[in-house]
């Protein structure tokens, strides 16, 4: 089974309130690159062709995520670190759906799809029940019609093959199909890498560019560990974040002290 050419997948559908919020986090994100206060009510709602009422509503939804701060009489400031954590690294989100939070109009191709004898270097990382064979593809995000990020997806099959494998569903319910056992756990590891020519291409920026990347291994509730994906990010359009706990004070070697 192979699929040469792309098959445009979509992204979910979006209400009028998404579409009104996305607009206005595309603004909140200008604001941060740009270090200046949120345009008023007035003017996001000429520019986005919406009633005043549909902005004040996008701006409670975005403020009660922490990251606009609005106050009477004051213009509208842009917390940069609250919209950095609507994004976080240690949230296992399809991808659309993270795009998504981001404001962005997501959508997701399938460039090609195939089963492949299990590489080498990838069977020793999966579960040792999958057979000589896995399916592979290869797909690309994108936010507001810009390459976001490109993934190639492994998923181990059993011995005995499935006849209804599909690239065009997520990674996450093709392995929970085919191994009948939910996705619980993922282990992701980012790194750094510069495109070669292939890459850049699909992603649509210059070869050698830095870019991050992130090698996930999905693990299933008996331990079973699934699929292998691994993941070319675009810098410019999400830049993930994790939040780290701080040791309590009172556990310190001050105190012990």
């Amino acid at each position: 089974m192979t699929i040469n050419r792309p098959a445009h997948v979509g992204g979910p559908a979006r209400s009028e309130d998404d579409r009104v919020r996305g607009g206005v986090l595309r603004y909140v994100r200008e604001a941060v690159v740009a270090n200046e206060s949120l345009p008023g009510e007035v003017e996001l709602a000429k520019r986005l062709d919406v009633s005043r009422q549909q902005i004040r509503n996008a701006l409670s939804s975005i403020e009660r995520q922490g990251i606009v701060r609005r106050r009477q009489g004051a213009a509208t400031s842009v917390d940069p670190v609250a919209l950095r954590m609507s994004v976080r690294l240690e949230e296992q989100l399809e991808h659309a759906e993270l795009l998504g939070r981001m404001g962005y109009e997501a959508a997701v191709e399938v460039i090609e799809s195939s089963l492949v004898p299990m590489p080498e270097n990838i069977a020793p990382l999966l579960t040792p029940d999958a057979g000589p064979t896995a399916f592979s593809v290869l797909k690309r995000w994108t936010a507001d019609g810009v390459p976001a990020m490109v993934a190639d997806n492994l998923v181990a099959l059993p011995a005995d093959l499935p006849d209804d494998l599909g690239g065009a569903e997520s990674v996450f319910t093709l392995a929970e199909r085919v191994w009948g056992e939910s996705i619980v756990w993922e282990v992701a590891t980012p790194g750094v890498a510069t495109l070669d020519e292939r890459r850049a291409a699909l992603l649509d920026l210059p070869v050698g560019s830095a870019v991050l990347t992130l090698e996930i291994i999905g693990t299933t509730v008996s331990g079973r560990r699934t699929f292998h994906a691994f993941e070319t990010h675009n810098p410019a359009i999400v830049t993930y974040s994790f939040v780290r706990t701080v040791r309590p004070p009172w556990n310190s070697a001050y105190n012990e002290a």
